[in-house]
Order: structure tokens, then sequence, then C-alpha cells
């Protein structure tokens, strides 16, 4: 597959071994204990570095799952005080309801919104990102693959990816269209992540992105951004066919 004068290879991308964000194991856990009554509401949770010790997990995973839970309306943060769950029904009904609202919002629907949404962003950055601001971009993306390839959770450079990708747009009026829509955005990654081989793809259209924004190619960052989210969106919705992602071959290697 050919982006301009760059090319990236999908069959080694769908190589790659299965990978999941470390941050999974942290929401399963608190999950299970707001489901089980082990967590009531007003509890206080252990600050963000006593769970990552008692899990063995990175604090950016403890944070991240904290973060996707009050975006759900199920945990509140007290400025001063600490994390503490909401005061929602706890005879199952309210918690339930707030799972299953997330799991009610399809795949399809949320892959339509990151079509609208994330070319037109990747386009934006690279038509105004500053030298500095794209130089994050990529050192983002750099850093997001070393972690991966060193076996390590990469959870918040992909995330700050992400963010730095909209700053760089500098569009105030899209910032808050995706403010409003962020919790549905980061549950699309959170479960399309779980799929074989797509953090490698996700980590390769990355990088190839960051280039075209340090590049100023517009059409380039705007291409391989949809590509990037058309791609997820077969391999999510083959896995939900048959369990299986499919497979796809193609030839050529990233160059920079």
């Amino acid at each position: 597959m050919v982006f301009g004068n760059k090319t990236v290879s999908i069959e080694a991308m769908n190589a790659a071994r299965p990978r999941s964000l470390i941050y999974e194991s942290v929401l399963e856990v608190l999950k299970r204990d707001l489901l089980g009554g082990a967590l009531r509401p007003g509890d206080r949770l252990p600050t963000v570095a006593a769970m990552a010790d008692r899990m063995g997990v990175a604090r950016a995973s403890v944070r991240e799952a904290y973060r996707v839970l009050q975006n759900m309306g199920l945990l509140e943060v007290t400025q001063g005080r600490g994390t503490f769950v909401a005061a929602l029904p706890m005879d199952g009904s309210g918690v339930l309801g707030q799972f299953r609202l997330a799991d009610r919002e399809t795949l399809a629907h949320l892959f339509e919104a990151r079509l609208v949404l994330e070319p037109a962003i990747a386009a934006f950055a690279a038509q105004r990102a500053s030298v500095a601001e794209a130089q994050a971009i990529l050192s983002t993306a750099r850093e997001q693959e070393r972690l991966y390839r060193e076996g390590r959770d990469f959870t918040e450079p992909d995330l700050r990816f992400h963010e730095l990708l909209l700053t760089a747009a500098h569009n105030p009026v899209v910032g808050r269209m995706m403010a409003a829509v962020n919790e549905f955005l980061i549950d699309s990654r959170r479960r399309t992540m779980r799929i074989p081989g797509a953090a490698d793809k996700a980590i390769s259209y990355h990088l190839l992105v960051a280039f075209a924004v340090r590049d100023h190619d517009e059409d380039q960052a705007r291409g391989v951004m949809e590509q990037h989210v058309r791609d997820v969106a077969r391999d999510a919705g083959a896995r939900a066919a048959d369990g299986h992602p499919t497979r796809r071959s193609a030839t050529g290697s990233i160059r920079p």
C-alpha cells in the first residue's frame, strides 16, 4: 500500500503477535468490583500509584482505566481528596446500564464518527502545525513504536498522539466536538486494540501520519488516516463475523 513516496506493508503488519492494552486488565478488575458490590457509592479508590503497585502495571494504565470509568459517570474525582465511586443505584441495574450503554454504541457507528473527524484533523494538522508541534507528533509516534517493540504499555503515547494532532489542527470548534465524543472514540480504540495485529498496524499508520504532518502534506495525512480507520474497521467487522481477523497481502515497507 503506497501513499505518495511512502509505502507500508500490510502483510508485515498482519504478521504481528496479538497484544492487549494493559489497562484492559485494570478496567476489568474495577468493573468486576463495581458489579459485585465490592465497590459502593462513596468508596474511595486507591491512588493511581497505589493501584499500579498493587496490580503490577504502569501508572498510565491505571490512569486510563480511571478516566474511562469517569467518562462513563461511574467515578468522580474530587480535587484534593481523590477518586470515588459515583452515587449510582447499586442494585446492579445502574452500573450494568452504564456498561451496556457503551456496548450499544456499535463499532460501525464509532467508525463512522472517526471517519468524519480523524482524517480532517490529520489534514488540518499537516496544514497548520508548527515545527515544534510536528516534531512532538513524530516523537510521540516513535515513542509508541519503541514501547510496543519492547512489549511495554503504550497507552499514554497512543492517546497523546491523537491529542497532539488535535492541538496542531488549531480549530477550537473541532476540539469541542471531539471533547463531546471523546468517551466513544476512546472506547472504539480500546476495543479494536484487542484485535490481533491491530496495535502494530496502528503504530505504522501513526508514523506515516506523523511524517505527513512533518512534511506539511495535507492530502497524505488525510489519506493515511482515512485508510487507517477503514483498515481497522474492516478487521473489526471480520472479527465480529467469524471470530478471526481477515488476512490480506501487500508488499512494501515503511520509509520515513
